[in-house]
C-alpha cells in the first residue's frame, strides 16, 4: 500500500460534521490538491478507512457523498475513479444541462455550433465580486458566445470566470475546444473541476441591443439562467448567465 500521510490540519473540521463529512471533505481536498487526478483509481475502501483512520463504513459513507456530487465515479468490478468528465459526458450531462429540446429526434439535445461574440480580462463589476467572493483588484475573464443547433440560435451565453482559476483560458481554446460540455474542457484544459451549481431562473424579454444583434423581432421571451458553478471545497469559480430561447427547448426541473 502506498505510504500516506495526512497533515494535522487536514483533522480540523467544524463541530457540526459528521464523522463522514469530515472524512469526504478530507479526501476531496487532497483530490483538489491533485493527490488523485481525473481518471485515476482511488485505493479500495479498506485501504482508504486504514489511512483516515476510521471505519470501512464510515468511509463508505464519505466515498458516496462524493459519488453523489460527482466527485467521484463508481465502475462496477474495477473501483472508484476520480470523475473525469470528457470520459463520462452523460454524468456530466445529466447533472449539468437541464436545457431539453421539445422534439429530441428533431433537435439536438446539446447545441452544435458555438460562436464566440468577445473575450477579455477586466475587473469585477460589485454584482460579480459579490458572486464570487473576489475583490475589486481581482480579475475576471469575461466572455459572450451564441449557441446554436440546426433551428438557429439556442441560448446567449455569457460567462464570468475567477482570473487566477482561469489564467489557461483564451480565445482560441473557447472558441474551439473540442469537447461537447464546457465543463468537461475546463476540466481537461484548464484543471478545473466543477462540483456543484446553485442557478436561479427568471422569465425574462431578450434585450433590444441583443435582439438587433440577433436580427429578432422585439419583445422576445427568454428564460434568464443565473448559475454560479463551484469547485473543490465549495468556492465559487464562475458565473453564467444564460439567454435561453423557449420556441423549441424547455427548461427540466427533476
Amino acid at each position: 500500500m502506498e505510504d500516506f500521510e495526512l497533515e494535522s490540519k487536514s483533522y480540523f473540521f467544524p463541530n457540526r460534521l459528521t464523522l463522514f463529512e469530515q472524512v469526504s471533505q478530507s479526501l476531496s481536498r487532497l483530490i483538489s490538491e491533485k493527490k488523485w487526478r481525473p481518471g485515476e483509481m482511488l485505493p479500495n475502501e479498506t485501504e482508504l478507512a486504514q489511512m483516515f483512520n476510521v471505519s470501512p463504513g464510515t468511509m463508505r459513507r464519505a466515498l458516496k457523498l462524493l459519488v453523489d456530487k460527482g466527485v467521484l465515479i463508481r465502475h462496477q468490478g474495477k473501483g472508484t475513479f476520480v470523475a473525469e468528465f470528457s470520459n463520462n459526458q452523460q454524468l456530466v450531462y445529466k447533472r449539468y444541462i437541464k436545457l431539453q429540446p421539445d422534439n429530441p429526434e428533431v433537435d439536438e439535445a446539446v447545441p452544435t455550433k458555438s460562436d464566440l461574440l468577445f473575450f477579455e480580462r477586466v475587473s469585477p463589476s460589485l454584482e460579480i465580486q459579490q458572486l464570487l467572493n473576489l475583490q475589486p483588484s481581482d480579475q475576471v475573464v469575461h466572455a459572450g458566445r451564441t449557441l446554436s443547433a440546426s433551428s438557429g440560435i439556442v441560448t446567449f451565453d455569457e460567462l464570468w470566470g475567477v482570473g487566477k482559476d482561469f489564467e489557461k483560458l483564451t480565445k482560441e481554446n473557447l472558441a474551439h475546444h473540442r469537447e461537447k460540455l464546457l465543463y468537461a474542457f475546463y476540466q481537461s484544459e484548464l484543471g478545473i473541476s466543477i462540483t456543484r451549481c446553485e442557478e436561479r431562473i427568471k422569465a425574462v424579454l431578450l434585450p433590444l441591443d441583443l435582439c438587433n444583434v440577433f436580427k429578432l423581432s422585439y419583445p422576445q421571451p427568454v428564460i434568464e439562467i443565473r448559475r454560479v458553478a463551484f469547485t473543490f471545497e465549495d468556492r465559487p469559480v464562475e458565473f453564467h448567465r444564460q439567454l435561453s430561447f423557449t420556441g423549441r427547448y424547455h427548461y427540466r426541473i427533476f
